[in-house]
């Protein structure tokens, strides 16, 4: 992986999609897959080492429950990056553009779709690691291009 090292508790925080993806990737690797996001993450500290959604690996990366007090964190870098990664990782499950509904905001469209996908039965960690790694390598492709 390019730039971020991977660690549950780093307290660096991803600012490019591809580099999110990866490491998203790389944790749902690490603590497997659950499929419900919302119950892990609610409390208090970090429940980095917990299994996780897709979209809980996502945002753990994005650096929920892993931001320090005392580091200035990039929040509008990170979160465009994190609004790009699941625009990426939603036209990958899809195979291609999703269409978003009339009135439905682009974002909370493309969420949906990655946790419908990670609800399917009988999904693995390594599915859901090889589709954000494989998301990961189209954003990279695309910042090649530009």
């Amino acid at each position: 992986m390019t730039g971020t090292r991977y660690s549950p508790d780093s307290i660096l925080v991803p600012t490019t999609p591809g580099t999110l993806l990866e490491w998203a990737a790389t944790h749902i690797t690490r603590v497997g897959i659950y499929q419900s996001r919302y119950s892990l993450f609610s409390g208090p500290g970090r429940l980095a080492h917990r299994r996780c959604s897709v979209g809980g690996a996502l945002d753990v990366a994005a650096g929920r429950d892993r931001m320090a007090a005392d580091r200035p964190y990039d929040l509008e870098a990170i979160g465009t990056a994190l609004d790009d990664a699941y625009r990426i990782l939603a036209e990958h499950l899809e195979d291609g553009p999703v269409p978003i509904p009339p009135g439905r905001e682009p974002t909370a469209h493309h969420k949906t779709v990655v946790h419908l996908w990670t609800l399917a039965p009988d999904r693995t960690a390594q599915q859901a690691a090889a589709a954000l790694r494989a998301a990961a390598e189209t954003a990279r492709a695309a910042d090649r291009l530009f």
